[in-house]
């Protein structure tokens, strides 16, 4: 899927491209549309960079209780 913005619609001289695909980044992974490892990488960040562009934009990463149960049962599971 291609999108284009006519440069005119932005209308902000320091808006980038970069910042625009980061925006709509944050928008599909709060809208669980990505994950956070997809979306750092369609924007060729790291996820802590993601992360921190979350954290800039006032959003907090999605983790859920499930989230939470599956990693305490790996971290007992490698106790031993």
């Amino acid at each position: 899927m291609l999108v284009e913005v006519p440069n005119d619609f932005i209308g902000l001289s320091d808006y980038s491209e970069k910042d625009l695909k980061v925006d709509v980044a944050v928008l599909l992974y709060h809208r669980k549309v990505l994950t956070l490892a997809r979306a750092a990488r369609w924007v060729g960040m790291s996820r802590l960079e993601f992360q921190k562009a979350l954290a800039e934009r006032g959003f907090t990463i999605n983790y859920t209780i499930e989230d939470f149960d599956t990693d305490m049962k790996t971290l007992k599971s490698m106790e031993g």
